[in-house]
């Protein structure tokens, strides 16, 4: 691919892009959610024919013009989110629209057909070609997709994030794969949020940096850290990586927000106090009660006991639109099936939570004020493409967490409260992502986080609340705090047991 550059409207999302990839190669492609990767590999898959420069495979000019003429040409596509027929089987889902045969459905043509493609490839021919595509763990139904894209001839395969869903051996197993297929020739361009898995499958990466290749080369002249300030810049770099981030003194006074003796549904005897600049931490395991503390803060748990105070005063938070007039604003974790409208534009999901602050008059949106407030925070946020028209559901994970970032500022929040920051974000997003919530704190905000990377707690929080079994088993200030202590505290190896814990 040479001087590939995309344009949509007046926004450019490519500039001059060059990539190659040499047969039996694995290539990363890397670089933050918005950096170009996906409409780079849209272009390759045809499904973009009116970007400017030029593709060429083995030597030959091709023109990609719709994702049919990519297959023909060998590019076989991958995504994170799988295309299978979960009611097919294996072998029917492998020949799906290139059945053999004529006049007819030939079961017995299909499974013969498909059991000579699995058997190229070792870890291909131990699919159950009679068993039901959706029967099969998520790692299988991989294996399925890149059968299907072998099919169809591919000599080019896109992975997209293919070990977001997968487990501990399930990657490792993809990783098996992706050599076997290499051995046979198979080019693959690989993308992932897990900067790991790049050194350890590929030989060879594209770094991207909004639209622009930054960096290139071999795999192995790089290093975690190298790769990751090409990605950042340098200045986004320094600031995540700052020292100085590390802990801050005691906070002290009334605090903004306070939970005491507060019970509910599996939770029991909390007690948090959030000062105005401070960040608190819940950790635990899944099923410890961190989500539903958090969405106690904001009424959507109810309490069985206990009390809520703001500055000081108790106060009763029955519901989440109470809770907003209030200013506690909370961020879900899945965003989604609880926070994004995704078929709604970036600027209509980002004023949701604002329409009571100086964004209406009479019950009508003050469409200019809208319109000036969205633009403010797509450029504050980098948020790419720069469209706030865009439904929100076009956007990639990590720009789609800015825009609830977005409503979230937007509300002026005194409490704000995250469960997963950066879940599915690549690790300048999350940079981003970091710096932005450490801006907030300074302005005086509370927050509260929730989340399942404890490198990400460690960076962030000033102190740590553990949970399990509900309950809240130990607390740390970060000075001092490491990986290994929190481990421990998280997983019960510290000693501490729930049940031998009492409300203060």
């Amino acid at each position: 691919m040479e001087k590939i550059s995309q344009t949509f409207g007046t926004v450019r999302v490519l500039n001059e892009v060059d990539l190659t990839v040499e047969p039996g190669e694995v290539h990363a492609l890397v670089g933050q959610n918005g950096a170009g990767k996906s409409t780079l590999m849209k272009i390759l898959g045809g499904l973009y024919p009116d970007h400017k420069g030029l593709i060429e495979i083995d030597g030959l000019p091709a023109r990609l013009t719709n994702p049919r003429s990519a297959l023909k040409h060998g590019i076989g596509m991958i995504y994170q989110e799988l295309s299978l027929i979960p009611s097919l089987s294996v072998a029917e889902n492998i020949l799906l629209g290139i059945e053999p045969g004529r006049g007819g459905y030939n079961r017995r043509g299909i499974l013969s057909a498909a059991r000579s493609i699995v058997k190229r490839v070792p870890m291909l021919s131990e699919l159950p070609l009679n068993a039901p595509a959706g029967d099969l763990s998520t790692g299988l139904q991989q294996r399925v997709e890149v059968a299907k894209a072998l099919a169809r001839d591919a000599r080019v395969l896109v992975m997209d994030e293919p070990t977001a869903r997968l487990s501990g051996p399930e990657r490792e197993d993809l990783g098996d794969l992706i050599r076997e297929l290499s051995a046979n020739g198979i080019s693959i361009i690989y993308i992932s949020h897990f900067l790991e898995e790049i050194f350890q499958y590929c030989s060879s990466l594209t770094v991207l940096r909004n639209g622009t290749v930054v960096d290139r080369g071999r795999t192995v002249d790089f290093t975690l850290g190298s790769l990751t300030r090409s990605m950042l810049g340098a200045e986004l770099a320094d600031e995540e990586f700052d020292p100085a981030n590390s802990g801050r003194p005691p906070f002290t006074g009334v605090p903004v927000i306070e939970l005491t003796a507060v019970s509910g549904p599996r939770i029991s005897g909390i007690d948090i106090a959030i000062h105005g600049g401070e960040i608190i931490g819940l950790a635990g395991l899944v099923g410890s009660g961190r989500t539903r503390v958090a969405r106690t803060f904001t009424g959507a748990e109810p309490l069985s006991a206990g009390t809520i105070s703001i500055s000081g005063r108790r106060t009763t938070v029955a519901s989440p639109r109470q809770a907003l007039k209030m200013g506690i604003v909370m961020l879900p974790e899945n965003r989604k099936t609880e926070g994004l409208i995704g078929i709604s534009s970036a600027q209509e999901n980002m004023i949701l939570n604002a329409l009571d602050r100086g964004l209406t008059r009479f019950g009508v949106i003050r469409s200019k004020a809208a319109l000036s407030e969205s633009n403010r925070h797509f450029a504050e946020l980098e948020i790419r493409p720069n469209m706030p028209s865009l439904a929100a559901e076009r956007f990639s994970g990590g720009n789609q967490q800015k825009i609830l970032l977005a409503r979230a500022l937007l509300a002026k929040p005194r409490v704000l409260i995250i469960d997963q920051p950066t879940a599915g974000v690549d690790v300048g997003t999350k940079a981003q992502i970091h710096v932005l919530i450490r801006r907030v704190a300074s302005q005086g905000t509370a927050v509260l986080i929730v989340t399942d990377d404890l490198e990400e707690m460690l960076a962030l929080a000033d102190n740590v609340l553990v949970l399990r079994s509900g309950r809240i088993v130990s607390r740390h200030r970060r000075v001092g705090l490491d990986r290994k202590r929190l481990v421990a505290a998280i997983s019960g190896e510290d000693g501490v047991s729930p049940l031998s814990v009492h409300p203060a």
